[in-house]
């Protein structure tokens, strides 16, 4: 007996200042080549050209993509725009899809709009909330982007469309910041990481083109003030006059939208204090390039203030290399096993794990969290 695929569609638009959205995508539709080949769904990409489509069949290597044009008209932007304003609702692209995606089971990630209008069954949409980080450090947001985050949440809830939350954290946070009478259906889905193949690269040669000259402390974050660099800059600069030994090399775009003047600011730490040689800020590199710098480090360190579930844990875990990790709830979470907890507030205590704990190998066996995504995963297409 032949059974037939489910359909989901899969909404892949990368943009260039949330590169991590991109890779959670790709992320979540590459776990489900580890399920049953019978139960494979067939995922429908919808983005806006077969040259974000090849990528993302390039990074996932999933067997049951399709391709499904998702274009919209500079009126349409207009429209989105105006709306955002209005309601305080993120409207994505306001394009209906073609035959092949009205037989999917959901669409994902929706967003604000993507239920109306796009979807003639709105039991088809499905959301995703990453963290709800506007509660905790509205600082780095303005009013604009705070009310609309909660607009868009409250509409999720009064329209009834389930809601994928990152982790158990998070999902707390939803019930703490969104108690409802009636119990809104959530799912909690913890990615794992795929990496792309680097056995090509030479980390000799990649650490002479970004002068790499010593045992090095790695941090792969893109340069928000969440991300906490300019705590690990103070942090890293007590350590080396208490006789720390490593250079500090950073990956990640150099710009904070909610923050224009805060990559300016490390910089100039940086050379207040003659740490040109010592902190490296490489930019936004090649996500081979990344990985191998992070294979070959002495330490990954993930100093985050706030994380809905971080890449950068997952990466360390699969490559099961040692990781300096503030404290968060989802960091513990994610329970990485060559570890050392840190308060992201506190720079002494990061200087003394630094100093005093040396960075362990014990075994780990990622397939464990593969399998656990996929599983997730498929429990929730099944839910439909």
């Amino acid at each position: 007996m032949v059974t037939s695929r489910k359909h989901i569609g899969i909404i892949y638009e990368p943009e260039s200042y949330w590169i991590a959205g991109a890779y959670y995508l790709q992320n979540i539709v590459a776990s489900l080549g580890v399920l049953p080949s019978k139960i494979q769904p067939i995922v429908h990409v919808i983005c806006s050209s077969k040259a974000i489509f090849h990528e993302f069949a390039t990074a996932t290597k999933y067997g049951h993509l399709k391709y499904t044009p998702n274009k919209y008209s500079k009126l349409n932007l207009t429209i989105r725009k105006t709306a955002r304003k209005i309601t305080g609702i993120q409207f994505n692209n306001t394009r209906k899809y073609d035959v092949g995606i009205q037989k999917s089971i959901f669409i994902y990630p929706t967003n604000g709009s993507y239920n109306c209008g796009l979807l003639k069954d709105k039991r088809k949409a499905l959301a995703w909330i990453p963290d709800f980080q506007e509660e905790y450090l509205p600082q780095l947001f303005s009013d604009e982007e705070i009310n609309s985050r909660r607009n868009t949440t409250r509409f999720y809830i009064e329209n009834k469309i389930p809601i994928v939350i990152s982790s158990q954290d998070a999902k707390n946070d939803f019930e703490k910041f969104y108690s409802t009478q009636n119990q809104h259906k959530t799912f909690v889905l913890p990615f794992a990481v795929f990496h792309p193949d680097f056995s090509h690269l030479n980390i000799l040669e990649l650490k002479n083109k970004y002068n790499i000259t010593k045992p090095y402390l790695f941090c792969a974050n893109q340069f928000w003030v969440h991300k906490n660099h300019s705590f690990l800059f103070k942090a890293f600069l007590d350590a080396k006059q208490k006789g720390l030994d490593l250079q500090l090399v950073c990956s990640g775009k150099m710009h904070d939208y909610r923050n224009t003047a805060y990559c300016d600011e490390l910089k100039t730490f940086i050379n207040d204090n003659k740490l040109q040689n010592d902190i490296l800020l490489l930019g936004f590199i090649s996500r081979e390039e990344q990985l191998c710098l992070m294979d070959n480090s002495y330490a990954v360190v993930q100093p985050s203030l706030f994380e809905g579930w971080s890449t950068v844990v997952e990466d360390a875990k699969r490559l099961n290399k040692f990781i300096y990790v503030s404290d968060l709830e989802v960091h513990k979470e994610q329970e990485p096993v060559n570890s050392s907890f840190f308060n992201p507030h506190d720079t002494a205590d990061l200087v003394d794990k630094l100093i005093n704990v040396t960075p362990t190998n014990k075994p780990y066996d990622y397939t464990m969290s593969v399998k656990r995504c996929a599983e997730a995963f498929n429990s929730i297409i099944n839910c439909f």
